[in-house]
């Protein structure tokens, strides 16, 4: 029997965007940054909050010259400049160089001034087949740089998702962004990207709960340590007072 693809629910989504609008009056994009920044800034916004993400975009340009030094920087240094602490900063800053090599390889530049000429599948090829590039990287530039219809879904938004009943358990951030993408124009896409955005920054991502047959086992096997300890201390016992039993036999 064929799974069923994880499915989501309309209602409790606009439910949901409702609120998360209502908390985003205000919020803009970064649009005023070419393609290839906005590049950087997505690989940064990526499971991170927007907070975060300018921040470490701010620090990192502060110290560079341009994207081609960002390129050629070493790893260990770029993750001294956004922080240790940053979310997965050593494997981003890894995929980052990577995304950024291959454009260089691409357009003999750190640029992505030709993508704008392309039709609107050749950009979402483009970036898509992008090494080391995240789906919400890819959506997000796509979104934010051409006017795309996407909705950009990272880890932690997906999860945020499940928890509010807007997308089955067993979704995974493609499902959440191919549902999201059905269920809201293309004119809306951006506003409702920001308002997400906002509302998934001021939430912590539930912890992800063990299964079922996990936590059943682990009381079966606690209460076979816990029955195992009795008997043992009753043997004990019952050994302890025989021996009592044949020193107070022998002195009689």
């Amino acid at each position: 029997m064929a799974k069923k693809s994880p499915t989501g629910n309309a209602t409790k989504l606009n439910a949901l965007l409702r609120k998360a609008r209502a908390a985003a009056k205000g919020v803009e994009g970064p649009f005023d940054m070419d393609p290839a920044s906005q590049l950087v800034l997505s690989f940064l916004n990526f499971n991170a909050t927007r907070k975060q993400s300018e921040r470490a975009y701010d620090a990192l340009m502060e110290s560079v010259v341009d994207l081609h030094e960002l390129r050629v920087s070493h790893p260990h240094e770029l993750v001294e400049l956004i922080g240790e602490n940053y979310p997965g900063a050593y494997d981003r800053v890894l995929r980052l160089r990577e995304a950024l090599h291959a454009v260089y390889q691409r357009e003999h530049d750190v640029s992505l001034k030709t993508v704008a000429g392309k039709g609107k599948r050749e950009q979402r090829q483009y970036f898509e087949t992008l090494p080391g590039t995240p789906p919400y990287v890819a959506a997000q530039v796509l979104l934010f740089s051409f006017g795309a219809h996407a909705v950009p879904v990272d880890d932690k938004l997906c999860v945020l998702l499940i928890a509010e009943g807007v997308m089955d358990e067993a979704a995974a951030p493609a499902d959440a962004e191919s549902f999201l993408a059905k269920q809201i124009k293309a004119g809306d896409a951006l506003d409702t990207h920001l308002a997400l955005q906002a509302w998934a920054d001021k939430r912590k991502a539930p912890a992800t709960p063990k299964p079922a047959t996990t936590r059943v086992a682990a009381k079966k096997t606690t209460k076979k340590k816990t029955t195992t300890k009795k008997a043992a201390k009753k043997t004990a016992a019952k050994k302890t007072s025989k021996k009592k039993t044949t020193r107070t036999a022998k002195k009689k």
